[in-house]
């Protein structure tokens, strides 16, 4: 992974605790989900039709697309009902308080 690829997003403090929020490191939209103390980085866009995921709802881990109510598990972007299909996600990490992306790490 180079370093280069490492985008910071979002300060820590200001990412709401189980609430979905978009971020776009240099163009590419990002959900990201606060879940205690772990976050999860999945692409911002539905696999059917490339809706907003942070318009829909969050059930545990499950992200439901409010456009058709495609589910996806926030922590491997699989879809709940066809694993096949799977949303990018992104590595992550803290530094001095803002929350980093990995953007050319994302695996889909």
């Amino acid at each position: 992974m180079s370093d280069s690829t490492w985008v910071a997003v979002i300060e820590e403090e200001l990412l709401p605790d189980g609430r979905p929020i978009a971020v776009f490191p240099k163009g590419l939209p990002v959900m990201l989900v606060k879940s205690g103390d772990e976050i999860h980085a999945v692409a911002n866009k539905c696999a059917h039709m490339a809706c907003s995921l942070t318009a829909g709802r969050l059930f545990g881990h499950i992200i439901q697309c409010a456009c058709h109510d495609w589910q996806f598990d926030i922590r491997t972007g699989e879809s709940t009902d066809a694993r096949e299909i799977k949303l990018s996600v992104y590595p992550w990490k803290r530094d001095g308080g803002r929350i980093l992306i990995d953007i050319g790490a994302g695996n889909r």
